[in-house]
């Protein structure tokens, strides 16, 4: 297994990959380089690829807020792959970095051959998603659950019971 297959397979989205798997869509990405300061992604942009960072760390911000700081088998911007929607943060580059970048159509692509590092990647993003989502519904159900006289908790609370 080369050094890249490695890296990518630190992810937990794409762990579940073969080593023939993983260099197969590392074949497919394009090895990208930044700078310190560099913006990797920029949050407004429309959204065409998902960077998996190979080498480095990267800061990712939403405006001046800076929301985590991800190093080597993150990967960022993989909502781009299932949704065109412009970018929701922008990532910038905290000293040099090295990236694999897969584009939409690319993915797309392989998954109409079927082939299984891509389905198996569109399953890992799935589930990425899937967790987020569950995560926003935690917290606005926790949400309408303060105490605030609020006519919407009461009423979960009232469905919970039954």
């Amino acid at each position: 297994m080369s050094d890249l297959a490695a890296v990518l397979r630190k992810n937990p989205n794409l762990s579940h990959l073969s080593d023939d798997e993983a260099n197969s869509l590392i074949a497919r990405c394009r090895d990208v380089t930044f700078s310190n300061g560099e913006s990797v992604l920029t949050e407004g942009d429309p959204g065409e690829s998902m960077v998996l960072l190979a080498e480095g760390k990267v800061l990712v911000k939403r405006g001046a807020t800076t929301l985590a700081e991800l190093g080597p088998g993150a990967t960022i911007g993989e909502m781009a792959l299932l949704d065109p929607a412009p970018r929701s943060a922008s990532v910038v580059a905290k000293g040099p970095v090295r990236a694999l970048e897969l584009d939409r159509e690319q993915l797309w692509s392989l998954l109409a051959t079927g082939d299984s590092a891509a389905v198996k990647t569109l399953q890992g993003l799935s589930a990425t998603v899937c967790a987020r989502l569950g995560g926003v519904n935690t917290l606005v159900q926790e949400e309408v659950m303060r105490p605030q006289g609020n006519a919407f908790g009461r009423l979960w609370k009232k469905l919970r019971k039954k």
